[in-house]
């Protein structure tokens, strides 16, 4: 279960829930139900089912209707369950439900019916005060209920998992990080012909900082024209499209683009030579584990848990909003760029983030769970 999960009303949100998911598939039978707004529809609530990876997934899509949608997506959660039930698909030994704000109470709902255990994974850059800001009104008191009543609760970074004790949320920690797959995100010989970075995101400026990115470009291209950026994701990629002509960049240098499939990002991964994240919060983007694995370096800020798996051998840390500096750690790579071990990178993905690992981690914290 997750409160984020893709689905045909929002297709990349919560991806990398998916990943977790077909990551338990190679050891464990799993079955995904989501509960999810769809404006759009006639019906109340509409059921779909389809399996993706090895893993089952139903979908519950609800009309929503204003201040009643809590109530709505309750009734949508309880008509999931007895889908499930009716279809002989409720044989589950524990619940793994994603994200803890705003929808935690659905596994407890099935504890206390089932006397189910459940684990909570928990991906929220929301519990980081320069993420949050005022925090919601009920967000502590639910976190704290909710989380309190969950077996085992696996954050993706040590830093989160500090970030949520320090906002009371008491428990049996255990760290399992973003997940990758290496047979898709696979590393392969670099282009040649100038220094490529590229940027992948949601592209929401207030968070990734891409206008940062690109009055750093400008410093840096400006000094190294033999470079080269590509900028893109689901988010407003026309918009910074705009800002670099504002900016003046040379239109030579930098390239934008839209959404795209999981497939195309590890093939623009493969023809990069470096990933730049210039956000001003995060946890574990999953753009950098597929950077790893892709024998890609990354430059990004020293923010959330990044730090955790970014040092001096894999790429260089730069403080929060200082474009001179990022401008300075592009140029320090395009110097150095051939000296890079790009076997290494990969390595150290496939040891940390590979499906099978993930599956391991997980494996461990479900039978401590079930013997708890």
């Amino acid at each position: 279960m997750s409160s984020w999960f893709p689905s045909k009303s929002h297709t990349t949100l919560g991806n990398f829930v998916q990943r977790h998911a077909e990551a338990v598939a190679l050891l464990h039978n799993v079955h995904v139900l989501y509960v999810t707004n769809s404006p759009n529809q006639k019906e109340p609530f509409v059921i779909e089912d389809h399996e993706e990876l090895g893993v089952k997934i139903t979908i519950v899509y609800c009309k929503p209707i204003g201040v009643f949608n809590p109530l709505r997506k309750w009734r949508g959660f309880l008509l999931g369950l007895k889908h499930l039930n009716e279809q002989h698909q409720y044989l589950f030994d524990l619940v793994h439900h994603n994200v803890i704000w705003k929808d935690a109470w659905q596994p407890w709902l099935i504890h206390r019916k089932y006397k189910t255990p459940y684990i909570i994974t928990e991906h929220w850059t929301g519990f980081d005060k320069a993420a949050r800001g005022k925090a919601p009104l009920l967000l502590k008191p639910f976190a704290k209920f909710f989380g309190r009543k969950a077996s085992a609760l696996c954050p993706v970074t040590e830093n989160l998992a500090a970030n949520m004790r320090a906002f009371g949320l008491e428990g049996k920690y255990h760290v399992v990080p973003n997940v990758v797959d290496i047979d898709l995100f696979q590393f392969k010989e670099k282009p040649t012909d100038r220094v490529h970075f590229l940027h992948v995101s949601s592209l929401i400026d207030e968070h990734k900082n891409v206008t940062g990115i690109l009055r750093a470009w400008k410093r840096a291209i400006e000094k190294n024209p033999a470079m080269h950026l590509t900028i893109g994701g689901d988010g407003p990629w026309e918009f910074f499209q705009k800002e670099a002509q504002r900016f003046q960049i040379p239109s030579n240098s930098i390239t934008f683009f839209g959404e795209k499939k999981w497939a195309e990002i590890a093939d623009l991964m493969q023809q990069s030579h470096c990933l730049i994240l210039f956000s001003n919060y995060e946890n574990l983007p999953c753009v950098i584990v597929e950077s790893l694995a892709s024998g890609v370096s990354v430059i990004s800020t020293d923010v959330g848990g990044i730090a955790e798996h970014i040092n001096l051998e894999r790429g260089i840390l730069v403080h929060k909003q200082a474009e001179k500096q990022l401008a300075e750690a592009i140029l320090q790579y395009a110097q150095d760029y051939r000296d890079i071990d790009r076997s290494t990178l990969r390595n150290y993905a496939e040891q940390h983030f590979s499906k099978q690992t993930i599956a391991r981690a997980f494996d461990a914290v479900y039978n401590s769970a079930l013997k708890s």
